[in-house]
């Protein structure tokens, strides 16, 4: 800590390095690995401090220890460091092929499976700020034309980062979110936001998408919210990749399980992993990995978990393994052991 005559007191905290022989650090990282899902930060301890420590000046705290006691009685915070850890990179239309199959496949099939009940429910899980999820309330918008005030749409973006929903809530974006499009979409999709090179989505398109603050890990550990279910469509795009795979196996398993038979899931480019065909049919469309629900297929439970080991090593690995035990299959058998000779001893 610094001051100047008459100055405020600065708090300093070392940047650079991550003070990983420090047990509160390694705990903190643990729990902040287990709680978000982001196992990206395994192995990144210095971005993580980084990070970490913006939230520390913040609130005022040089120590990890402290701000560990804080988060152990402040949701808010936990919230604010959410907010800090998450990337949230995306923009409209984002990988034209797969918009493409949803315009052309994927979207007018569920009409046609709809057409009785004239419902959708669809769920854009790790929206961010929101262009995903309002892209496919277009296209919605688009296909469904005069016919839509006769549909009931359950069109809703779910993020951890309750910063990003506040954005998409606004629906208020600058030039790079609306990069793919050309100058009469965005006349089409867009009017004059209320700064100089901002655009606002029009109305109509705007009214029919809804956010919420959601923790995808919530799906594994029983207090996710009982309206997440019966989906025609989720999009979870780009979010997996920053888990353990293990964790992925079990997160997709759980949104198989929260599709309606015949439903599908749209994972990002980098996601489809062939492990998946064990629960959902793989299809093959022109540029586009997708997944449905069987029809009449139920998705088989993961095996039971391993109960964590008591002992708690303090060592940051140590620490991630132990709180991650809880999601992930069981070891493997340690192998026998392998017969040597008697060794000789000379006479």
């Amino acid at each position: 800590m610094t001051t100047s005559r008459g100055a405020t007191p600065t708090i300093e905290i070392p940047r650079g390095s991550a003070p990983t022989g420090d047990p509160a650090f390694a705990v903190l990282k643990g729990r902040l690995v287990a709680r978000t899902g982001h196992h990206y930060y395994a192995d990144k301890d210095d971005l993580l401090w980084e990070r970490i420590g913006r939230r520390m000046r913040a609130r005022g705290l040089e120590e990890p220890a402290g701000y560990l006691a804080l988060l152990e009685d402040s949701e808010a915070e936990w919230a604010a460091l959410e907010a800090e850890i998450t990337i949230g990179e995306t923009f409209f239309f984002r990988y034209a092929e797969q918009f493409a199959a949803l315009r052309g496949t994927i979207l007018p099939e569920r009409i046609a499976a709809r057409s009785d009940e004239r419902r959708l429910r669809i769920w854009s899980a790790g929206c961010s700020t929101g262009p995903e999820t309002y892209s496919v309330g277009i296209v919605l918008h688009e296909l469904l034309g005069e016919r839509l005030p006769e549909w009931r749409i359950g069109l809703t973006g779910t993020d951890i980062n309750r910063d990003v929903l506040a954005v998409a809530r606004r629906a208020v974006y600058g030039t790079w979110a609306l990069r793919t499009l050309g100058a009469e979409e965005r006349g089409r999709y867009f009017r004059p936001g209320p700064r100089e090179g901002t655009f606002a989505l029009r109305p109509e398109y705007r009214g029919l998408a809804r956010f919420e603050p959601q923790n995808l890990m919530s799906l594994l550990d029983g207090t996710a919210s009982l309206a997440l279910t019966d989906y025609d469509l989720i999009l979870c795009r780009n979010v997996l990749i920053y888990f353990h795979p293990d964790v992925v196996q079990a997160l997709v398993r759980a949104l198989a399980r929260r599709l309606r038979p015949g439903g599908w899931l749209l994972l990002g480019h980098a996601e489809p992993n062939p492990a998946f065909a064990e629960f959902l049919e793989a299809v093959s469309l022109p540029g586009t990995a997708a997944y449905r629900r069987p029809a009449d297929g139920a998705v088989p439970d993961l095996p039971p978990p391993v109960p964590p080991a008591p002992a708690l090593d303090t060592a940051p690995d140590a620490v991630c393994d132990l709180l991650w035990a809880p999601l992930l299959p069981p070891a493997a058998p340690a192998p026998a052991p392998v017969p040597t000779a008697p060794r000789r001893v000379p006479p």
